[in-house]
């Protein structure tokens, strides 16, 4: 292992591979630690869909970033000279009865931020083109058309994660897997080195892109970051024949892979509790079966092939937190992505390799999604998190 390092980035998910190739393609060269393997966090137990309607509505700046994502994901493939199965998805969003004004107003911030306007469909034309979707099982009032467009599309996580550490390695960064960091050397306020299972790193720069365990992470620099841990499950199926409309709703997301399984699970629920946990539930399966049939009414008969559970970390806006921590000098935050950690995450990359740069390109969204939004008696609050 090395024994110092430009960078050092905590994290060997989407967020830190990605900021580890934008570092190398500038010609800094960072150190990826990983405690277990490349994408074994929620990188790895992802939807993997690209996507605006995951974050219109929510801020300008957030929507900023997500445009900027889309666009860098676009043309990802020819970047890095790999194929990552990016594709454009054609999907229904099934609108019900006292939903209309929310996605109304979600479609006019779609056309505002993305120049994209899905079509409105009625109940009557779904069924024409898609008639295996459950219109008349989930009480629509029709849904919204998207398709041919960058704001809603798809890549497989571990093509991309790994495409983007062989990119990062031949410019290079170096990734150093199984390999646990125990705590970071802070001096004087300054960051001085982060001390690993494998031995010290000496570094005056550190990215804590460590997704739900970001708020361990940031305790061993000696701060608080107001993160939350919250699990995920979703269930894959056996292969189908093309589904050429996805049919979604407001509780669920899904997609249909290359291979023709059908991924789907839902949005946490309001009254889950946070945790670690990768353990899958037993009442998950029934519920999302439940799902599965009333927008699938006809595929009753296929099987779940795996049920799967994931941990990703939320902040109280329910915004990432990117930049510098003003506590500690040398401590860069990639925290909070959420759900839409995969989606984000080629923004982010370009974001906090900036930040570390001390480039002014990004500045705006840094200084928006910076630490210092919340006040410092959160921050310091005893607990992970606070909901009031």
């Amino acid at each position: 292992m090395k024994k110092s390092a430009e960078v050092v980035i905590i994290g060997g998910g989407i967020n830190g591979c990605s900021i580890a190739y934008n570092l190398a393609k500038a010609k800094v060269k960072a150190v990826v630690l990983e405690k277990n393997y490349i994408a074994s966090g929620a990188s790895g137990r992802c939807g993997a869909m690209i996507w605006a309607q995951w974050y219109e509505g929510s801020s300008e700046v957030l929507a900023k970033v997500g445009n900027m994502t889309l666009n860098r994901y676009a043309n990802l493939e020819e970047e890095l000279d790999a194929d990552i199965e990016y594709t454009l998805e054609s999907s229904i969003m099934l609108v019900k009865e006292g939903e209309e004004e929310k996605f109304e107003e979600d479609m006019l911030e779609l056309e505002r931020y993305f120049n994209v306007r899905p079509e409105f469909l009625k109940p009557e034309e779904i069924k024409k083109i898609a008639p295996y979707i459950g219109v008349d099982n989930l009480e629509t009032v029709g849904g919204y058309l998207q398709t041919g467009h960058i704001s809603s599309a798809s890549a497989n996580p571990f093509l991309t994660i790994h495409a983007l550490v062989n990119n990062a390695r031949r410019l290079g960064a170096e990734f150093y897997t199984n390999t646990e960091v125990k705590g970071i050397i802070v001096k004087n306020g300054k960051v001085e080195g982060v001390r690993t299972s494998q031995g010290d790193i000496k570094t005056n720069i550190v990215v804590n892109a460590s997704g739900a365990w970001s708020a361990d992470v940031a305790r061993m620099a000696g701060i608080k970051i107001p993160t939350k841990p919250f699990g995920e499950e979703a269930v894959v199926t056996e292969p189908l024949m093309p589904i050429t409309y996805f049919p979604l709703a407001l509780e669920n997301y899904g997609r249909q892979t290359k291979s023709g399984n059908i991924l789907i699970g839902e949005e946490p629920l309001p009254e889950q509790e946070p945790g670690y946990s990768t353990e899958t539930t037993l009442d998950f399966l029934p519920r999302i079966s439940e799902m599965l049939l009333k927008l699938f009414p006809t595929f009753g008969h296929i099987n779940i092939l795996r049920q799967w559970a994931g941990v990703e970390d939320v902040t109280p806006d329910q915004l990432p937190i990117l930049g510098r921590a003003d506590e500690v000098e040398g401590l860069i935050l990639a925290c909070a992505t959420q759900g839409f950690g995969f989606c984000l995450s080629q923004a982010v990359g370009e974001i906090v390799a900036d930040i570390i740069m001390k480039k002014d390109k990004h500045k705006d969204i840094a200084e928006a999604l910076s630490l210092s939004r919340f006040e410092k008696k959160y921050r310091e609050f005893s607990g992970r998190w606070y909901t009031d």
